[in-house]
């Protein structure tokens, strides 16, 4: 452990960095990047995965239950785990009578469990392959379907317009409201709008942005008509919005290397009020589809990716087709504008989809002016992260370091750059007034009387924390801040910088080159009159790990530095 800074050490501290420091980079007020300064040669970039070897995420955590506990003792093996998981989905009472208290799932997490099955199903007993496939089956699959939602009536003739098709019955609880009005054509309204609201986000997702189309399903057992992308209207209200599963032969194959697999989505057939209180009717339709498509889309690059890249791209893909629904906004407190101090690559709970923030941001940053996003950033990355026979594989993290690095800069300041805007998103961000800002981790008032602040905080992978100094009585108009730093080893991550907010409403946003043993002063402005408040930005960086050791983080992978202290000691210069 490194021992924190004293008021008497700080003088020869402050000439050791001035001498070995570089010089630190100030952004100016506008919402552009800065650039970091940093040692030489002491930048890591993430270990290239492996290749050929079909590796597994881990499975999608869940609050602890009977089935957690059955998987940690070994009773359970993780395919059987992944079975009875899913299995839970639709017949949560069903599980619970063999094992006991067993959890609803999460309704936003049933495409990942339904991909945790998928991917494991050569793992299985023969026999319980087949319950599997009939727990993955479609819902035309009708009686093969006893563990899901199978229709129990023959379908109607499916709809079909462009590459997808939608299906639906005309009776039972899966029908949807018959209402034939706009437009009067024998469909169901709401199949019309199904049919409007995929041709809408087709047209963004894979005319405009130009993503891969979804795999051909036709080499699957029951492909619908064709080999198009299938949409399924049931009544699933209960248990989720909307999901989208596999059941590509490939999956099942020992001879197929690749990770691209072929989809298909379940949609509610009414959406309505009563099942979805939050987001109902048309806007739930428009997100559900925007969201659960661009899992389909995944799925044709890489089915078995690190579930913060599927669920964090996904919820940003809803604002990009629709920004005007604004659903997604209702998860940041979840991700790190709502809690910088969890990993931003943690690939559970509501985290993962808060964290779609983290795509915006690179959107925006590398966008051509401020407040113009360019969405070819996320294109780039899933172009990396491709398994097909064509891609190169690359896990998220690793991916997003590469797009980032082909723009001539670092996933590490970046990602810094990306902790030091949060502290301030309605001034960074395009619709950054309607976002809120991160807590802060420590605060303090300094005054003449006290004269500074000291602490430190522990920090893990890919966090933020916050520590704001507020301006408190007996401090001048040429006041300054000191703030002295026992940073660990720069190459476990460790960036600095700093958010001077003005009295005026305006924010000064500073970057600070972090040397190679960790230590370092800086100043920032503290004046009566024109600072109200300056917040230090700490970062941990991180992206090295020790990968598919079954974590939720990037690659399935072990962080190798968490739990590093950074210190801090502050002093006002009056």
């Amino acid at each position: 452990m490194r021992s924190p800074f004293t008021r008497a050490v700080l003088p020869t501290l402050l000439a050791l960095v001035l001498a070995t420091a570089g010089t630190p980079a100030a952004a100016g007020d506008g919402a552009r990047i800065p650039e970091r300064s940093f040692a030489p040669g002491t930048h890591d970039v993430p270990v290239p995965g492996p290749q050929g070897a079909k590796q597994l995420p881990a499975l999608t955590p869940v609050p602890r239950d009977a089935l957690t506990l059955a998987l940690r003792r070994g009773t359970l093996t993780g395919a059987e785990y992944a079975l009875r998981r899913a299995q839970s989905v639709f017949h949560a009472a069903t599980v619970r009578a063999r094992f006991g208290d067993v959890v609803s799932p999460d309704p936003a997490s049933v495409t990942m469990i339904f991909r945790d099955l998928a991917i494991r199903i050569g793992d299985l007993p023969a026999d319980l392959q087949k319950v599997a496939r009939s727990v993955l089956a479609r819902p035309t699959d009708g009686a093969a379907d006893p563990y899901g939602d199978g229709y129990t009536v023959a379908e109607a003739l499916p709809q079909c317009a462009g590459s997808w098709c939608v299906h639906y019955v005309t009776t039972t609880v899966d029908a949807p409201p018959a209402v034939d009005v706009s437009p009067a054509n024998g469909i169901p309204d709401q199949v019309d709008a199904t049919l409007t609201t995929m041709s809408e986000v087709w047209a963004k997702e894979i005319t405009e942005y130009g993503y891969r189309q979804p795999k051909p399903d036709i080499t699957s057992a029951n492909p619908g008509p064709d080999g198009n992308i299938d949409v399924y209207l049931a009544d699933i209200g209960d248990y989720a919005y909307g999901y989208c599963a596999s059941d590509d032969p490939n999956l099942e194959s020992p001879t197929y290397l690749y990770y691209d697999m072929s989809a298909f989505c379940v949609f509610d057939n009414d959406y309505s009020p009563a099942q979805y209180p939050t987001t109902s009717g048309i806007p739930a339709l428009q997100v559900t589809a925007a969201h659960e498509f661009f899992h389909a889309v995944q799925a044709a690059y890489d089915w078995f990716e690190d579930n913060w890249l599927m669920e964090g791209t996904s919820t940003w893909m809803e604002d990009e087709v629709y920004d005007g629904v604004n659903d997604n906004v209702g998860y940041l407190p979840y991700g790190q504008l709502g809690k910088p101090r969890i990993p931003v690559d943690k690939g559970s709970g509501y985290a993962m989809y808060g964290n779609w923030i983290f795509y915006r941001f690179l959107s925006e940053a590398f966008g051509p002016t401020p407040g113009t996003p360019d969405p070819t950033v996320i294109n780039d990355i899933w172009a990396y992260a491709d398994g097909s026979a064509v891609g190169q594989d690359d896990y998220s993290t690793q991916a997003a370091a590469r797009v980032i690095s082909e723009r001539g800069l670092v996933f590490r300041w970046e990602y810094a750059n990306f902790g030091m805007y949060n502290v301030a998103p309605r001034l960074f961000y395009e619709e950054g007034a309607t976002y809120p800002a991160p807590p802060m981790t420590r605060s303090f008032t300094v005054t003449k009387a006290n004269g500074g602040a000291s602490g430190s905080v522990t920090m893990d992978h890919l966090t933020n924390a916050y520590i704001e100094f507020r301006r408190g009585s007996g401090v001048t108009t040429g006041a300054k801040l000191e703030i002295g730093l026992n940073l660990p080893p720069y190459k476990t991550g460790p960036e600095v910088s700093a958010v001077v907010f003005r009295t005026d409403g305006t924010a000064k946003f500073l970057v600070y080159g972090v040397p190679k043993d960790g230590d370092l002063t800086i100043k920032v402005p503290f004046a009566k009159g024109t600072v109200s408040r300056v917040v230090l930005v700490l970062t941990n960086a991180s992206t090295r790990f020790s990968c598919w050791t079954g974590t939720v983080y990037s690659c399935a992978g072990s962080p190798r530095d968490d739990g590093w202290l950074y210190y801090y000691a502050a002093y006002l210069l009056n």
